[in-house]
């Protein structure tokens, strides 16, 4: 039981150190994002963020063994036994290794391939450069860095490459900003960021060597304890298709380019600043649930799940609420002076916050299949997701363009709540569907009714400032709507939850 509070701790150093490089990060993104549209236009928006998206869809090479080698190295880690997880971490290595030179030869060929496809008015040479730029430093990490982060993942340091991550990206970011308003060109945005990337690599790999002097990379690799990497490629597919493909798509099209695909990644940004804030609270306790289910049988971590199901449910009512209300008087006050393309739409809003909504609401069930070890489950259902996002986005991106994407979108993300939440709370836990739905169902009637009435009040924001003030009073607002709505239909898990707060910074203290 000792062994608990610490636990706990990590897990909340881990959400606290992801909210912040959530804010430090989506803050100056914002920043850099304006200033490009405005000194580079719209154009060079779409390129630089579809680059970003082009990556992610080569990460794919990667085939989800990062997180199949998490999983291998939790019980090694946990019972100290260095020489097994260091066979891991050479398997890791010697994969990585090899994956980065992949990816570096195809991803040469796909930007030179994607100058000649992109629906862009910039300069060809300007576009290779770009994409090549931002494969360079992810090639790296592959073949260096990598390996380190599954360590510390392992060991629910994620905290540290959350730091590490704050500081360099950051640093890249204010970089940009000086950059731009000091006249510079428009390659140096994305140079800058290249340097900044492959210094967190380096520094993650001096951190981690530093601090882990059990490390040897001079065993025998053990692949074999790898398991489910086959299924956890199924995973990486449909993420990668899930959150990638529309933006390439748009660059492309003939009826966008890469100035549709720049309204696209404005609205993005946003809500993927809002999930990643909501990914700090939803992920930070994933790999100690990974821990306990090593220790315990499932019925003794119901309870567990439970109370995390609870707490990732509540974040996501207030996080969205508030988004829900504030998205369009936001988008209206950033795109001020845009002339090149109109940004204001309230149907991308609208559809962006319900799929937010129901794309977090089943993370907490995908994470315990994860950290089960349920490669093949999941595998099955990301199958069945993979499926439906491929039709419907190529029906709806055809047919109705932004709008039919983000309906693909959508139908893919109610499909893969169903699949997972139905599996966790019937057969993983036996008979537990109808208390999840007790629990979800009022967040989201109340939420839906909160959101109709803050959006029919005549909210005038005209300037950063007053929509800070508006943010966090909406903010508060929703929060205490949140809180009663649990003392209403989830008492005991409201109070659990104050009571193992309390408990856990009384612990913090005490250390301290």
């Amino acid at each position: 039981m000792a062994e608990k509070p610490n636990r706990n701790k990590l897990s909340i150093l881990n959400a606290i150190s992801a909210t912040l490089l959530t804010l430090v990060n989506g803050f100056l993104s914002i920043i850099v994002t304006k200033l490009i549209i405005v000194y580079f236009g719209s154009d060079f928006n779409g390129l630089n963020s579809t680059a970003n998206q082009i990556v992610n869809v080569l990460l794919i090479i990667e085939g989800g063994f990062t997180l199949a080698s998490n999983v291998a190295l939790f019980s090694p880690i946990g019972e100290k036994k260095y020489d097994i997880a260091n066979g891991i971490l050479v398997a890791t290595k010697k994969k990585f290794k090899r994956v980065s030179g992949i990816f570096l030869l195809v991803g040469f060929f796909v930007a030179v391939f994607y100058v000649f496809i992109v629906n862009s008015n910039l300069p060809k040479e300007l576009i290779f450069t770009v994409i090549i730029m931002t494969i360079i430093p992810q090639a790296f990490n592959l073949y260096y860095a990598t390996t380190y982060r599954v360590l510390l993942q392992s060991q629910q340091k994620e905290y540290i490459i959350n730091i590490i991550t704050m500081l360099t990206i950051g640093l890249g970011h204010i970089g940009n900003i000086i950059m731009i308003i000091s006249g510079g060109s428009m390659w140096l945005v994305r140079f800058i960021t290249m340097l900044c990337a492959l210094m967190n690599s380096f520094m993650i790999g001096w951190y981690v060597k530093k601090r882990n002097d059990f490390i040897d990379f001079t065993v025998q690799p053990k692949p074999d304890l790898i398991k489910g990497t086959n299924d956890v490629m199924i995973q990486k597919i449909t993420g990668v298709i899930y959150n990638s493909a529309p933006i390439v798509f748009l660059s492309i099209s003939p009826i966008g380019g890469t100035l549709l695909a720049s309204i696209y990644a404005v609205y993005n940004n946003v809500f993927t600043m809002i999930k990643s804030l909501l990914h700090s609270v939803i992920d930070a306790p994933r790999l100690g649930i990974g821990q306990v289910l090593s220790e315990r049988s499932r019925k003794d971590v119901w309870n567990v799940f439970k109370q995390y199901e609870f707490i990732s449910f509540f974040a996501i009512f207030i996080m969205l609420t508030t988004t829900c209300t504030l998205i369009l008087p936001f988008i209206k006050l950033y795109t001020t002076g845009v002339n090149d393309i109109n940004y204001y739409d309230s149907i991308i809003a609208l559809l962006m916050v319900i799929i937010a909504a129901i794309e977090m609401l089943h993370i907490p069930s995908g994470h315990l299949i994860n950290m089960a070890g349920e490669f093949r489950v999941s595998k099955n259902f990301q199958l069945i997701a993979c499926a439906i996002l491929l039709i419907s986005m190529s029906i709806g991106g055809s047919i109705l363009g932004i709008y039919g994407m983000l309906i693909a979108l959508l139908v893919t993300a109610i499909s893969l709540s169903i699949m997972e939440i139905g599996y966790v709370h019937i057969s993983f836990f036996e008979g537990k569907l109808i208390e999840v739905t007790k629990t979800i169902v009022p967040f989201v009637i109340f939420g839906i009714i909160l959101c109709i009435i803050e959006n029919s009040l005549p909210i005038e924001i005209n300037g950063y400032l007053g929509f800070f003030l508006y943010g966090l009073f909406f903010f508060i607002i929703n929060t205490l709507v949140a809180i009663i709505i649990s003392f209403i239909f989830e008492r005991k898990q409201i109070v659990t939850l104050i009571s193992r707060t309390k408990t856990i910074f009384n612990h913090i203290n005490r250390k301290g």
